[in-house]
């Protein structure tokens, strides 16, 4: 809770604003003794940000501190057939890589695969078979066929000639057989 400031002949008389802190207090009290309260409440304390009162204020922000023009000397660094020689190629070297990012289109292709495919003096030959297959009922040569006896878990198959299917013989009755081997009449088994 603060003390009230009473007014005499229109200049407030500052008076106790922070009460049990005393530190504060003294530390403000130089500023505060002397100062009207209107001014203090329109324009700050004098003194907090700088002690130099009377010194124009300095223009200068810290990006123009930071970020100042380069100092450049105006005195010509390059003579002018070398600075001739290299703006030509400059411009030489703009000019190739411009027209190779601005390259005009190439004409559309329009053949289509049948055409660019297809030979009309195209004979086929017939090569000669060096075995005779059967086309439907061979089975392919794979790992599989070829490890028929050594692979784990494989059930009981026909032959070898066979193809690669699971018997069933073990679970299927005698009179839906039709006309195939019984399995104790299978061979090699």
């Amino acid at each position: 809770m603060a003390e009230e400031t009473s007014t005499q002949n229109g200049k407030a008389k500052m008076g106790k604003t922070l009460i049990k802190n005393w530190v504060e207090e003294r530390a403000v009290s130089d500023y505060d003794s002397n100062n009207d309260m209107k001014k203090v409440l329109r324009s700050g304390h004098q003194g907090l940000i700088t002690t130099t009162h009377d010194q124009p204020i300095a223009c200068k922000t810290t990006i123009k501190d930071s970020y100042a023009e380069p100092k450049i000397t105006k005195t010509r660094q390059v003579g002018r057939k070398l600075e001739a020689e290299q703006r030509e190629l400059y411009e030489k070297f703009s000019k190739e890589v411009y027209e190779d990012f601005n390259r005009p289109p190439s004409p559309p292709d329009y053949t289509t695969s049948f055409k660019a495919h297809y030979h009309k003096d195209f004979v086929p030959v017939q090569r000669k078979e060096t075995q005779p297959h059967a086309v439907y009922g061979e089975e392919p040569v794979s790992f599989w066929t070829t490890n028929r006896g050594i692979i784990h878990g494989e059930s009981q198959s026909t032959g070898t000639n066979a193809t690669f299917r699971k018997n069933a013989a073990f679970s299927t009755p005698v009179t839906e057989y039709m006309n195939q081997q019984l399995p104790h009449k299978i061979q090699n088994w």
